[in-house]
Parts: structure tokens; sequence; C-alpha cells
């Protein structure tokens, strides 16, 4: 039963639309908490058995689990001195939620990986860039809206905005698009190897027709990278399918769908021309950023308290995790982020007991990470749902590795013997 809850956890982590309209001076739970959140507690209350197991148990791999509770308590220390109390707890209860339901989905999906865990992400990603295709079918046509749009031309499904939608896309093809080009993979079924397939092109599709100019860039980042470090013939040649297709919807998008046409090039427009000719009047992250600095130097110690920035020093949260961090944690949440993204980032170091196929999947994911890096400039990842679901696949990976290194040791030394 369990499982079955975090499937539906992760599944609908793609909607991120609230229980109701998020405001701050409105309910502080449900304007916070998605639908997919109701199938994470009720996973974390029946499976609450298992956590301390399941803690202790992942301490065997990787401390990761232990220093993110490092970092929440080091975020816990501004609470006394929070500009807004009441924001700096919901947000230490929306951190410590997501890192125990880290640690139960990493327990219950450590020795089904590739049965459930990777076929759920696969489907997740999947299903979730079709709903965004059919928002802009829905808008052409007249088709009944599932999800609400802000403007017209959003290619939106289930986010609530196109930065939700670049970062979550972002993440899933990290995963997603290293293990279609690994030997891992077929480790999976048939069936799902072929999903996978699918489930990429889609995702990068969608990854486009959002419009985010940095999903754009983050993206050519970690492809860039990639194309660099590893130029063999299947690696190149869908590289080059994948260009080749986004440079043709875009040259014919203004007749395929007008509206978005004119969306993403608004954005591209606002974002970028006017940004290089100078004649840009939007000064959003200029003030948002600035604020953050301005938070820091107020008081460089604890900043306002997690979350206690907006409405304090500006009308919405600071939109880069590393500005965050100073910002609302000031130098002591800082130095718990250094060392919880220093653990997450040596998920990614080679170790003595990966094997050549584990370690080649481990390789080609560095680029996207360095990309996904690069996105969490202009958003907060450490509440993202994908985040903690990208970190939970490295760990299983670590589980993997080390459980296939001891059984072939163990072999080695049992043909030794006889």
């Amino acid at each position: 039963m369990v499982k079955k809850l975090l499937i539906l956890f992760i599944f609908f982590s793609f909607i991120t639309h609230t229980i109701t309209e998020y405001d701050p001076m409105g309910n502080p739970i449900l304007g916070r908490l998605t639908y997919g959140d109701l199938f994470g507690f009720l996973s974390l209350i029946l499976g609450l058995h298992l956590l301390v197991k399941s803690f202790v148990f992942s301490l065997k791999i990787n401390n990761i689990f232990l220093l993110s509770f490092v970092l929440l308590l080091l975020f816990a220390v501004g609470l006394p001195f929070s500009l807004i109390p009441i924001q700096t707890i919901i947000e230490l209860l929306v951190h410590l939620f997501l890192v125990l339901l880290s640690i139960l989905i990493f327990y219950v999906f450590k020795d089904v990986f590739f049965t459930y865990y990777i076929p759920t992400i696969i489907i997740t990603a999947l299903i979730g860039a079709l709903l965004g295709f059919y928002g802009i079918l829905s808008q052409m046509f007249g088709l009944p809206m599932l999800f609400k749009v802000r403007t017209e031309g959003e290619a939106l499904g289930g986010f609530r905005n196109a930065g939700q939608a670049g970062a979550y896309f972002m993440v899933m093809i990290t995963m997603l698009y290293p293990l279609l080009q690994s030997k891992l993979k077929f480790r999976l079924s048939n069936k799902y190897q072929r999903l996978l397939s699918i489930s990429v092109i889609f995702s990068v599709l969608f990854l486009f027709i959002t419009g985010k100019i940095a999903g754009y860039i983050v993206f050519l980042i970690g492809i860039s990278i990639y194309s660099i470090f590893f130029r063999n013939s299947k690696s190149i040649i869908s590289i080059l399918v994948i260009v080749s297709v986004l440079v043709f919807l875009y040259s014919n998008l203004e007749t395929i769908s007008p509206i978005l046409y004119k969306r993403i090039r608004y954005k591209i427009e606002s974002r970028v021309t006017s940004k290089l000719d100078g004649s840009s009047q939007d000064d959003f992250f200029e003030s948002n950023w600035g604020g953050a600095i301005e938070a820091f130097n107020d008081n460089p110690f604890i900043g306002t308290g997690l979350g206690a920035f907006d409405g304090s020093y500006r009308a919405y949260e600071v939109h880069s995790t590393y500005l965050k961090m100073i910002g609302e944690t000031g130098f002591i949440g800082s130095f718990g982020y250094l060392l919880f993204i220093g653990s997450f980032l040596l998920l990614l170091k080679k170790q003595k007991y990966f094997s050549p196929e584990i370690y080649d999947l481990i390789k080609k994911m560095r680029p996207f990470v360095i990309g996904c890096m690069a996105s969490w400039t202009y958003t907060y990842h450490v509440r993202k749902r994908e985040f903690w679901i990208l970190l939970v696949f490295l760990l299983i990976i670590h589980y993997i590795a080390k459980k296939e290194y001891l059984i072939n040791k163990r072999k080695k030394y049992e043909k030794f013997i006889l």
C-alpha cells in the first residue's frame, strides 16, 4: 500500500497547483499543499514504522540524509529571529516533509528500481509533457481546459508557471536522457525501453514550448557539455535529431500554433533581445536579487529567516537558490547548504564499487546536473519535489552498485576457495 501511495505522489509531482490558491494572508497549509502531497502524507502515516529503519539503512550507503537533517537544523537556528516566524515554520515543515518522504521512497524502491521507480518516472514525465501539449491544443481548438493558464499561448500543463515547468523537466531529462544513452536501460522491460525514448522526446519538446528562456539556456549548457565529452555516433545522432526537430518546430511554429509562436516570440524579445539592446524595462531580477543582498547585509548570520524574505523586503520570494540561502539563512544556513549540496555532488564521483555500466550512467548525468545547477540560479530547488526524486535516483544507483559489487566479490572469493 505504501508503495502505491508513493507511486501516486511521484506521478502527481508535475501538478503544482495547490488545493487552495496560494495567498500569504490565506490558509497557510492548503495554500502550499498540492494534490500529490496528500498521497505523500498518507504514505508517511502508513510507513511511519519504516522511517527509522530506512534512515539507518541509508547511512550504510551515503550520509546525505543525515546532512539533510543538519541542513534543517541550521535553517531552524534563525526561527527565533525570523521576521515572519509562521512563514519560517511552514517552510521548515515543507522541507522536513520532503526529507522524510525521500527516505521512505529510497527504502521502498531500492530493490525495485528498474521495475517500479524508473517506470514511474518515465510515465510521469510523459504524461506531464502530453498534458502540456493538450493545454495548447485546448486553447487552439476550444477543447475543455484541464488547468487554467495565466496568459494565452502558455504551455504549462499541471504547472502554475513556466519556471516550474522548465525546472521540473530539466530534472526529468537529467535522469532519463543519460539512462537512454546507457546500457542500464536494458534492465528495463522492452515496453519501458520504448517508452523511455518517447518520454525523453516529449520532455525536450515540452521544455521548448514552455517558452522559458532560462530553461533553454540550462538545457543548452547540459547538452553542449554532454556533446563535448560523449562524442560517440549514437550520442551525436540523438543530439542532431533533437536539435533538428526543435529547429523545424520553431521554423514552422507560426503556422502550427500562432498563439504559441506569439508567446515564445514575446518571451525571447522581452528576456533576450531587449536585454541585449538595453531597451528592457523589466528590472524584476535586479530588484529581487538586490533585496537578497540587502537582507544579508542587514543580518549576515541568519538572514530574514527561511521564507521570511517575501513580505519583509520584496513582494516575492528570492528567485535563486544561492541568493535565497544568503538572504534568508545567512552564513549559518548557507554553510549547511554547502555541506548538503557538496554531499549531493559527491554522488556523481567515481567509486570503487561502480561497475562500468553504472559509472557510464553517472558520467552521462554530470553535464545535465551542471545544467540543473545553472537553473538553480533562478529558482529554489531544495523545496522542489523533483529534486528529491533525483536525489533518490542517485542514491539507489549507489545502493545497486554496492550490492552488485559485494555479490561479485563474494563469488570471486567462493571460486577462489573452491
